[in-house]
């Protein structure tokens, strides 16, 4: 059974601790490496790019992007990374599998979006759950539904609607996991019935007149305070820099006051980061206004529903690990920055 809030107490995860390493005595090191993804729910990342916040912090701060959260993770178990932006998914299953590491800030609230083809969404507003059943007793096949990776957020989202809220087997239907970019085109081009996606990707859809994949239910339906995206630094980086993690705080909650008051120049930075070609600033613009773009800073907005998804993880068999609101979460840096602490 997945909890409401809250869990069983089962011990900080113990592991892999960045490129810091544990030997550390509190200098900050010449250069650190960010691992982050150049997908919307990134956006504080976006600014701090373009602002050159990172700049101000005094180590070199050096980016390596990643095409999902599951190769992120693998590159942080590798002690390739010190701190990243990544999504709560694949964050919460590097912690449950030795990652030391906390979540620090968020990023964003309810960011995952169900879109649908006509034929499918048909199908749902006719029979809601049924519509899988329906569909294939009519059509021959399984609705076909991509998104990204497994073991991404927007994957195990998907699962969870599925499973837990629409009380259904896996096997209604065919999951096929892509990169962002073949996301983009299966969906755009009918290539699947349907799909869990993030921003942009819904309002590039919206806006392609040869396309008819809409959405058809947001976050907030299906998950009220659905987890997105965090920032989430080595243990090594807590423990042996404290003061640095609260520089990486301060720059992120400037990030998101930026982005509250300054919707559009930050859509801009996003298609700067992103590029042009892929996003331009009018569908980043868009986008950046649509229900699945809610950015925020503070953790305790997403703690309980990120550990349902540790119960769901679980539940998946892709992790064995009770993780409890301490074992994820180190509220100290946004309390400071934000003057609760």
């Amino acid at each position: 059974m997945l909890r409401a809030t809250g869990g069983l107490a089962t011990g900080a995860a113990v592991g892999l601790s960045g490129c810091l390493g544990g030997s550390q005595s509190g200098s900050t090191p010449d250069s650190l490496t960010l691992g982050t993804l150049n997908v919307f729910p990134m956006m504080q990342y976006f600014v701090i790019d373009q602002m050159a916040w990172y700049d101000e912090l005094g180590p070199e701060i050096t980016v390596q992007t990643f095409g999902g959260g599951p190769p992120l993770v693998q590159a942080y178990a590798s002690g390739d990374i010190d701190f990243a932006y990544v999504g709560i998914s694949p964050g919460l299953v590097a912690l449950a599998n030795g990652v030391s590491s906390r979540v620090v800030a968020a990023n964003v609230l309810e960011p995952n979006v169900m879109v649908g083809s006509a034929e499918f969404r048909s199908y749902w507003d006719e029979f809601g759950a049924d519509a899988f059943a329906q569909f294939r007793s009519e059509v021959g096949r399984k609705p076909r539904f991509a998104t990204l990776p497994a073991g991404s957020t927007p994957d195990v989202f998907l699962r969870y609607w599925v499973t837990e809220v629409l009380g259904l087997e896996l096997d209604v239907l065919e999951i096929v996991g892509q990169s962002p970019s073949a996301l983009q085109s299966t969906l755009s081009t009918g290539n699947a019935d349907g799909g869990s996606a993030i921003e942009p990707v819904p309002t590039l859809l919206q806006a392609n007149p040869d396309a008819d994949m809409e959405p058809f239910r947001y976050a907030g339906e299906i998950m009220p305070g659905q987890p997105g995206a965090v920032l989430q630094p080595s243990q090594a980086l807590v423990d042996d820099d404290p003061a640095f993690v609260q520089q990486l705080v301060d720059i992120h909650v400037r990030a998101t006051e930026f982005i509250q008051a300054n919707r559009r120049q930050a859509a801009e930075m996003a298609s700067a980061v992103i590029g042009s070609d892929v996003l331009s600033t009018e569908i980043a613009t868009q986008a950046i206004n649509s229900p699945a773009s809610n950015f925020i800073s503070d953790p305790k907005a997403v703690v309980d529903k990120s550990l349902v998804y540790n119960d769901f993880h679980q539940q998946l068999g892709s992790v064995d690990v009770d993780l409890t609101e301490a074992d994820v979460f180190d509220h100290r840096f946004y309390e400071e920055a934000s003057g609760g602490g």
